[in-house]
């Protein structure tokens, strides 16, 4: 069936942002006989087998020293990097305010869900509890990236702004969900992306690719007791 309706295109273009980490090592002088150069003086060449004193630094999760001030910059919770120790803990009375951050694939930059929660209401309070715009209210972040993909499902025919055929393809997701203010894991769940329905409004690339993506309600149904008891 065709669907008039708004096609947004990616292109390779596209502004994003991703964190890299580059792992240093220390380099480990090699004995003679693999150099094929003397020893210095006084210098003392480990026996094979003998063990390293120098122990791994860890790359773990490091506290900010700056609070977040984007809600972009809690993907940093997801990816390990950091946590932001000025934010509040999921303490006391809920409901304990969340964000939706979502991610299309490894080094793909995570982008904020707006309208998961519209089955809990509308109203500003709402709003705020399952999709703030101030990461200084947030307790929460949920991160939902995708990890793999699967059979294709149907074409998708578009003609708006102009003719195009997609590929919808299954897909399946990862939800983690972290303390904001700790970095402490909250709820790492495997979840399928049951809506596999040609969407109305699609984002695609170059290959014409899309993915099943994982439904409202069950997003819901995954973050409710967390956010409300």
């Amino acid at each position: 069936m065709t669907l008039s309706v708004l096609l947004l295109v990616a292109c390779s273009g596209l502004v994003g942002g991703a964190f890299l980490l580059r792992s240093t090592e220390r380099d480990v002088a090699r004995p003679a006989t693999e150099t094929g150069r003397p020893a210095a003086a006084g210098s003392s060449t480990p026996s094979p087998g003998a063990p390293e004193s120098a122990e791994p630094v860890p790359l773990g999760p490091r506290p900010s020293d700056f609070p977040a001030a984007e809600i972009s910059d809690l993907s940093n919770v997801c990816d390990g990097i950091l946590f932001y120790p000025q934010s509040p803990k999921r303490t006391g009375k809920a409901p304990h305010p969340v964000v939706l951050l979502i991610g299309d694939g490894p080094g793909d930059h995570r982008r904020q869900d707006n309208g998961y929660y519209y089955d809990e209401g509308l109203s500003k309070r709402v709003e705020q509890t399952w999709a703030s715009e101030d990461p200084k209210d947030v307790q929460m972040v949920a991160c939902l990236d995708r990890v793999s993909t699967g059979a294709t499902i149907r074409r998708c025919t578009y003609d708006d702004p102009k003719p195009e055929t997609l590929t919808l393809l299954k897909a399946s997701y990862r939800l983690r969900v972290y303390e904001v203010a700790t970095g402490r894991k909250l709820l790492d769940k495997a979840m399928g992306g049951d809506d596999q329905a040609c969407p109305y409004v699609v984002l695609f690339g170059p290959d014409k690719k899309i993915y099943a993506e994982v439904r409202h309600r069950s997003l819901l149904a995954a973050l409710r007791n967390l956010v409300k008891r």
